[in-house]
């Protein structure tokens, strides 16, 4: 399965530069077309993990993101 996100920046918010650096980070890569990057995941727990990661590796820079789980 894929997760991917999309992310939306507040100009008052944290610098996409260093954003990107945390997505890159977390292990996700960056993607063309409707979404921002995507990321691999084996089981839900797997899943749960990420989304978690995701949350509190954001948290305090003010970037919203919706997240879409398709099957690759």
């Amino acid at each position: 399965m894929k997760l991917y996100i999309e992310l939306y920046f507040d100009s008052e918010g944290g610098n996409p530069l260093n954003v990107i650096k945390i997505m890159n980070g977390m292990g996700f890569e960056p993607v063309l077309g409707d979404f921002d990057f995507a990321a691999e995941y084996k089981t839900q727990e797997d899943y749960l993990k990420l989304v978690s990661k995701i949350f509190n590796s954001l948290k305090g820079t003010k970037v919203r993101y919706r997240l879409v789980t398709r099957k690759a």
